[in-house]
């Protein structure tokens, strides 16, 4: 069976841990994850990403290598098929750096154009609302394990990447969003971790709005690496 877990998510740090509730049962219907342009795109250098709060959606991955597949038609404008691959393995590389056992494997190219529950994880551009960044879909077994996720990154936008020294906070192309600062955020969902909204997190990673020239965001901030840690099979 098939499961889909309701849009409440918990907030947890080091000293509280908080089961979600109401995780309700419906075949073939995914949990979705919206990753909000802000309203300003002015962006800001980190102030402070060691806090330890995290959220978790109540699932967790199956234990092994999680594969993945990419459509690159989709993205043929806005970025070389090179760049995708490489950028997208960057980006799972920091998931695995939080924690032991998590590996994540490259299955090859995908003609999926939209989310579907077919147990391949997919990774796809298309237009989305103007208001969104990107958003990622989940779909549940009857263990709360995931068993497919597809994350789309909207094709209204501008994309680009440029390298991040751990200072250069902002100092992504104009104009444009970060694929890595907002790729890595996307793959924290696939780990079972929900986005934050409580402004003394915007540091951190799952902070769940993004801007323009954001770079910050490709490496982990503390409350991203122990909520990884403790979501971990």
């Amino acid at each position: 069976m098939i499961k889909k877990v309701t849009a409440w998510l918990v907030l947890v740090s080091l000293f509280s841990f908080i089961l979600p509730q109401n995780i309700s049962a419906k075949s073939g219907s995914p949990k979705i994850f919206v990753k909000y342009k802000t309203a300003s795109t002015a962006c800001r250098a980190t102030t402070n990403d060691q806090i330890s709060t995290f959220a978790w959606a109540g699932f967790k991955m199956q234990s092994g290598v999680t594969g993945y597949k990419i459509n690159y038609t989709s993205a043929t404008k806005i970025m070389s098929r090179n760049s995708i691959q490489a950028t997208v393995d960057l980006a799972f590389s920091n998931i695995q750096g939080a924690a032991n056992g998590i590996l994540f494997r490259y299955d090859g190219e995908s003609r999926e154009v939209s989310a579907t529950n077919d147990s391949q994880n997919t990774i796809m551009w298309k237009s989305l609302p103007s208001y969104v960044v990107a958003m990622t879909y989940v779909w549940l077994d009857g263990n709360n394990r995931l068993v497919d996720a597809d994350t789309i990154f909207n094709s209204k936008y501008r994309w680009s990447n440029t390298a991040y020294n751990g200072s250069n906070d902002c100092g992504g192309l104009a104009g444009s969003f970060d694929f890595r600062n907002i790729a890595t955020h996307e793959f924290g969902h696939w780990t079972g971790l929900g986005d934050l909204y409580n402004a003394s997190a915007k540091d951190l990673t799952m902070y769940g709005y993004a801007g323009t020239r954001e770079l910050k965001k490709d490496s982990l901030g503390l409350g991203d690496t122990i909520g990884i840690r403790s979501v971990w099979p």
